[in-house]
């Protein structure tokens, strides 16, 4: 059918003065009409003849999907300032464009083009989230159901963000390092085998052993790239060192464990329980923040009280007075 030929578009996320690189069709009687050709810039005068006229999405075909895609990220700083473009629109085109540069990543890890970009896409969460402090519990709601390494990687990133935001305890430049280091902290699992990964049972020891060392290998990944700040390595190297001591690769405890280590995992945590996974389902947010709690000798407790406040109160409600503490 013709209708599956087309994808709908946000008039208002169209930049003006910009030659768009892809066709643009309205919508009539269920007919698509080519309405202006992607060799000719698009400019106020259009839009607002557009909106004039009652027209607040367009189309695109759905093979220029790519192409819509890059021309968001391309300009998805001037649309994070636009007052014109509503908090969840901007919500979820923030979220999308992380997801689909995470995607790339895992795919072509050494890229010097796909790092940059993951920088980009981790400025303009930074952004998003100074701006719209509340707006974590929103995104939770963009997140796909299903475990992805790249779906994980851009989860990650955004609870640190929102946590570090949260705690107070950052400049914008200190909370940048830490995002894209929770957006790349599982880049060494590009280099461990598929079907360890993708196990549906249990896996060995040996097996374990091999997935463990995707830490060492996303150091390696990174460690000589002049696009990675060097504080941007810590997630990478502490996501799995735990308070106790219990955790790898130098069972780290207590203090010597930077921040970044602490918020990144309990956002790596969270997100991996919170999502289906080849051998086990999702568990609801009140569960899997019960089961971190109750885990105290492992994860810091001041910012797993931040993430209670920054889920709200309709996912975590009793938890705290449950266990008579409070979140401050």
């Amino acid at each position: 059918m013709e209708i599956s030929k087309y994808t709908k578009i946000d008039l208002k996320l169209l930049r003006t003065d910009t030659v768009l690189g892809f066709d643009l069709y309205l919508r009539s009687h269920r007919r698509y009409i080519l309405y202006r050709s992607h060799r000719i810039p698009f400019n106020e005068r259009v839009r607002q003849n557009l909106l004039g006229h009652g027209v607040k999405s367009l189309y695109i075909l759905t093979r220029d999907e790519s192409k819509y895609k890059s021309y968001i990220e391309n300009n998805l700083t001037d649309i994070l300032t636009d007052p014109q473009i509503k908090m969840d629109v901007k919500r979820q085109v923030v979220y999308q464009n992380s997801l689909s540069i995470a995607r790339d990543l895992i795919a072509n890890p050494t890229s010097t083009d796909t790092v940059k970009r993951s920088a980009r896409a981790v400025e303009n969460i930074v952004e998003l989230h100074i701006k719209d402090k509340e707006g974590l519990k929103k995104i939770i709601y963009l997140m796909p159901q299903d475990y992805k390494i790249y779906t994980h990687s851009a989860n990650v990133a955004t609870y640190s963000i929102a946590l570090a935001i949260s705690l107070g305890i950052f400049n914008k430049k200190e909370i940048f390092e830490l995002g894209l280091g929770a957006f790349l902290h599982d880049i060494g699992k590009s280099r461990i085998p598929r079907e360890i990964l993708d196990k549906p049972g249990h896996l060995t020891p040996e097996e374990f052993e091999i997935v463990k060392r995707h830490v060492y290998h996303g150091w390696h990944i990174v460690k000589g790239n002049p696009l990675v700040p060097r504080r941007s390595i810590l997630p990478i190297s502490w996501h799995h060192e735990r308070l106790s001591g219990d955790g790898y690769p130098g069972g780290k405890r207590g203090d010597e464990i930077p921040i970044h280590g602490l918020i990144t995992a309990i956002a790596d945590a969270f997100d991996a329980m919170t999502t289906n996974r080849i051998y086990q389902k999702a568990l609801s947010t009140f569960k899997a923040i019960q089961i971190l709690l109750a885990d105290e000798k492992n994860y810091d407790r001041r910012i797993l009280f931040k993430m209670i406040k920054l889920l709200g109160p309709d996912k975590t409600t009793g938890i705290q007075q449950q266990r008579g503490e409070m979140v401050n």
